[in-house]
């Protein structure tokens, strides 16, 4: 017979387990009683099964990481997020690498398990877990654990994704909270190049650390940047007022938020170069907008001319001190890579043109007659030179237009010329005025020092600037240039015949009616008629009506002149003339003549003359062929 005492034992310990186990069933899972079953291959570590929604969600957010701890090798580095980003507290009082954190918790949540064992089975030392393992810790606000694993060495092993190309790699994990200690996992993904070198690489390297949108000032000991708005265009205030250059500002801050450090260490372990003084050291000061407070960036000069690094201190992280790059490196953003003179960031515009805004320019070369171009719209471009106006070549004006706007000057000579002879600019070679449509005008002149250099100034301002020979040389000035593309006006109405030639061959004549609209062709007294075809003589006719020049020549042009001695393409075109009544009172001949612009197989360019222009032309190559397409069957 069981004693009263044995029985009240058993008693007890059956209301333990039921209270234990009434006690997992509220939680939902008996994992601290029996350990919590492995995660399958294909699922994340960090998720959860959402019975309602039938589907795994995440543990937690990014967003709900507040604190993450690391440790290795008997280092621990604490990180906490504040109103300044995340902040080391240990080792360090500095300032976290951003990227750090972010790639920390997006690996956590992101884990997939690619293959798993239970820990007795598999060797923890070879697995990376012992020694030299690195433990994670991630917790929320009021430190409430989000996360607590091992992160070991890579696996053998690579994990496919159906979206990407390249495979993934994989690293051992194990999770060290106590109802999931019982396996080891193989995980996608790999940080473990942040925690190497002491985690001293989880130290921001980034001096600055800085919204590029955020920013309303740049001060250097030579100059000040300010922007009066996010978003609004950059000026130079200091000592200056000028425009800077989209280009220039845009690599300034890219670099600037860019830049690393190639090397942090404390303040108190290191001695900075005896040769720094205040005259000698650089200075980059940023200033966001809603602040006053500048963050300094200072500068020590080079150690020796051969030094390809510099010291530098930065004012909101006094205890660190930066070897920044100092020459061009590869992948890396040095302080030469940055525009950090006034020439470098300003402006190199010849000129900021709103072409609608434009209702006329005039160009004054220095030997050739002025050349006004206006327009009262809805009319076209007019042409004026030497009292006589024309439509002017669109083509030309919009290539002005355009060298204008994007001409750039390659170097700034001085901003505070009073004399501009040494330049050429006291009798420019050339001058150009451009008047918008509220009469505000806007006038350069270019000039040239004989030997074989190029300036601009832009009329009343102290500026010199250089510019390329070549952009100066492109500018249309001669009166010719200005002709309309148009070479003629053929009326199919009046047309009689078009009388082709194609080198020595004999000519091919063609006759149209325009009642009938159909064609007749004979070529040294042969009728070619039933060969010819008609579809492909109508297109050469649509070619001739509408044939524009792509550029005037001048008549001395020696080398359009040579070429059209040999002409390889002739046309007559033979017209009716009529009267103010529409009847017929004569006849008109165009005469035609087209020539290579080289002796290559296939120029790129036709030379071109019309018997009434003493004016040769270019011709492009697609018009060329055009005109010499096959007429007849074979």
């Amino acid at each position: 017979m069981r004693s009263f005492g044995f029985t009240l034992i058993l008693a007890l310990l059956a209301l333990l387990v039921c209270g234990v186990a009434g006690w997992q069933w509220k939680e939902g899972n008996f994992n601290s009683v029996f350990g919590a079953p492995p995660t399958l291959p294909g699922y994340r570590i960090y998720a959860s099964y959402n019975a309602p929604e039938k589907r795994f969600v995440p543990d937690f957010t990014a967003p709900d990481v507040k604190h993450i701890q690391v440790s290795r090798d008997g280092v621990t580095g604490t990180f906490e997020f504040t109103d300044k980003g995340w902040q080391c507290t240990l080792p360090w009082k500095d300032r976290m690498d951003p990227r750090a954190a972010v790639d920390i918790i997006n690996f956590t949540l992101s884990m997939r398990v690619e293959d798993f064992a239970k820990r007795d089975e598999l060797d923890a030392q070879k697995a990376g877990l012992k020694d030299g393992a690195v433990n994670i810790r991630l917790e929320g606000a009021d430190h409430k654990l989000l996360a607590l694993y091992k992160l070991g060495r890579p696996t053998p092993w690579l994990a496919t994704f159906p979206d990407l190309e390249k495979n993934v790699p994989t690293v051992f994990i194990q999770r060290r909270d106590s109802d999931h200690k019982g396996y080891i996992y193989s995980c996608t993904g790999d940080i473990g190049d942040w925690f190497k070198d002491g985690l001293k690489n989880l130290r921001d390297h980034q001096p600055f650390y800085f919204n590029p949108l955020g920013l309303r000032q740049i001060r250097t000991r030579e100059f000040t940047l300010a922007c009066d708005a996010p978003g609004k265009a950059w000026r130079i205030i200091q000592p200056q007022n000028l425009v800077t250059d989209p280009k220039a500002m845009k690599a300034l801050l890219e670099g600037l938020y860019q830049m690393r450090a190639t090397r942090i260490s404390d303040r108190a372990s290191v001695t900075l170069p005896s040769n720094g003084t205040q005259a000698k050291t650089g200075l980059i000061a940023i200033t966001p907008f809603g602040s006053d407070v500048e963050t300094v960036l200072e500068i020590y000069p080079p150690e020796s001319p051969e030094a390809r690094e510099v010291k530098a201190t930065v004012s909101d992280r006094p205890d660190t001190i930066f070897d920044l790059p100092l020459k061009p490196e590869e992948k890396v953003v040095s302080l030469a890579d940055l525009p950090l003179t006034i020439n470098g960031l300003r402006d190199s515009a010849l000129m900021n043109l709103n072409i609608k805004a434009l209702s006329g320019l005039v160009i004054q070369p220095a030997n050739g007659p002025e050349i006004l171009i206006t327009r009262t719209p809805p009319q076209p471009w007019t042409a004026t030179i030497n009292g006589a106006s024309q439509e002017a070549n669109q083509e030309r004006l919009f290539g002005l237009m355009q060298s204008l706007s994007e001409g750039r000057a390659i170097a700034f000579k001085t901003d505070a010329a009073t004399d501009f002879a040494p330049w050429g600019l006291d009798k420019p070679l050339l001058k150009i005025r451009l008047v918008a449509v509220d009469n505000h005008s806007f006038e350069l002149a270019f000039g040239t020092d004989g030997k074989g250099n190029y300036y601009a100034n832009r009329i009343g301002t102290p500026t010199v600037m250089q510019v390329d020979g070549g952009l100066v040389s492109s500018f249309p000035v001669r009166d010719y240039e200005w002709r309309h593309g148009r070479l003629w006006s053929i009326d199919r109405l009046n047309l009689l015949a078009i009388v082709r030639q194609s080198g020595t061959t004999p000519p091919l004549k063609l006759l149209y009616d325009f009642n009938t609209e159909e064609w007749t062709a004979n070529s040294n007294g042969e009728d070619l008629t039933p060969r010819l075809v008609a579809t492909r003589t109508n297109f050469l006719l649509g070619v001739l009506e509408g044939l524009k020049v792509n550029r005037w020549l001048s008549p001395e042009d020696e080398s359009a002149n040579r070429a059209l001695r040999s002409p390889s393409l002739v046309f007559k075109i033979l017209e009716n003339t009529t009267d103010d009544m529409g009847d017929v009172n004569g006849r008109i001949t165009h005469d035609l003549i087209l020539a290579p612009g080289s002796t290559s197989p296939n120029p790129a360019f036709y030379y071109g003359r019309v018997a009434t222009h003493e004016n040769p032309f270019l011709l492009d190559r697609d018009t060329y062929l055009k005109l010499a397409t096959e007429l007849l069957e074979k």
